[in-house]
């Protein structure tokens, strides 16, 4: 016969509060499995307790409650997908914290001093040149506070300047800076300069790929061949940094696209191979459609000709995706850059 357990027993055992069942059981979520009519205690069975540790974990990691209930609603094959989606949106949303957040730095500094260190590095740039830029950007002595400023500076002699070369010069000074750096910092210091300086490698991956054919941006054999370096070193640190299933996929994609541009095919089509896997597993159907969308480009700059219908299907359902006519017309750009 199946044991039983109370209310206070099954919230020891999972880890959940008496509370949080009570919340639980009200809307459906975890109801006991059976309620003793005689003085109505909950009881909860073992079969239960699986639930209720699930539970648990995605409280663990503030999943809001109608997430979790469309979790716990899904069949058990498909609840790691209905996770994934959730998490990718909460990366999502960090991503675009951690842009506001250097954006308010910047703006504080700008309101403090006249200038951010980044355009105060910038402007002594434009005078005095490249190297008296970096030696700028060298002397702020917290490391953190460094970092955002070669972020921001970087950014800036890119997308306002379309500065390629002086981008460049930014990324590496910064780079090395910052490992540096955490080299010598406590964990949780190192681990923050490491993952920016992750960042700052696949901007220059991002900012050296020919398939965007962004106006204003040329790009030489040299930026290319920076390009396919940062992009290795950008996917060897999402890795090695536990980064998760999103950013390994994007740094999958990321070096499948300069293996691409550099007529290694057969490699980028692995590369994209692995993306795709990646941006399932993190349940990003979107990014894993256009992953296979340039699997199948690269297909066809290798001479694959039933390539052709492979990318015309997988356009088509990116075409049906939020967000995927973005991407569509990525593939489109791509393909006409590279004459495919």
């Amino acid at each position: 016969m199946e044991a039983h357990h109370t209310i206070g027993e099954f919230a020891r055992m999972t880890g959940l509060t008496e509370r949080a069942l009570r919340i639980y059981d009200e809307r459906g979520l975890l109801a006991p499995a059976t309620v003793d009519p005689s003085n109505g205690y909950r009881l909860y069975a073992d079969r239960q307790l699986d639930d209720g540790r699930m539970i648990a974990m995605l409280r663990s990691i503030d999943m809001p409650l109608a997430d979790i209930e469309a979790v716990m609603a899904a069949p058990l094959a498909d609840r790691s997908s209905v996770v994934g989606r959730y998490w990718y949106r909460v990366e999502e949303g960090m991503h675009e914290y951690r842009n506001t957040v250097g954006q308010l730095r910047g703006f504080v500094q700008t309101r403090e001093h006249g200038m951010s260190h980044a355009d105060s590095a910038l402007d002594r740039g434009r005078t005095d040149g490249a190297f008296a830029l970096i030696a700028e950007l060298a002397a702020i002595a917290d490391p953190v506070e460094a970092a955002d400023a070669y972020f921001e500076a970087m950014r800036t002699a890119y997308w306002d300047h379309k500065d390629l070369h002086l981008t460049t010069a930014i990324a590496y000074a910064g780079v090395s800076r910052l490992l540096a750096e955490a080299g010598r910092s406590d964990d949780e210091t190192a681990t923050e300069l490491r993952s920016k300086a992750k960042a700052m490698t696949y901007n220059l991956a991002s900012f050296t790929w020919t398939g965007w054919d962004e106006p204003g941006i040329e790009i030489a054999p040299s930026d290319q061949a920076a390009g396919l370096a940062a992009a290795r070193s950008n996917l060897d640190m999402a890795v090695e940094l536990d980064k998760g299933d999103l950013a390994i996929s994007r740094g999958w994609w990321m070096l499948g696209a300069h293996l691409l541009t550099a007529g290694e095919h057969t490699p980028a089509c692995e590369a994209f191979s692995a993306a795709a896997e990646y941006a399932d597993q993190a349940g990003s159907e979107v990014e894993a459609e256009l992953s296979r969308a340039f699997d199948a480009l690269a297909s066809l700059a290798r001479g694959d000709e039933d390539a052709e219908t492979e990318l015309a299907g997988s356009v088509t359902r990116l075409e049906g995706m939020d967000g995927g006519d973005g991407f569509v017309s990525q593939v489109e750009t791509c393909r006409s850059v590279l004459a495919i």
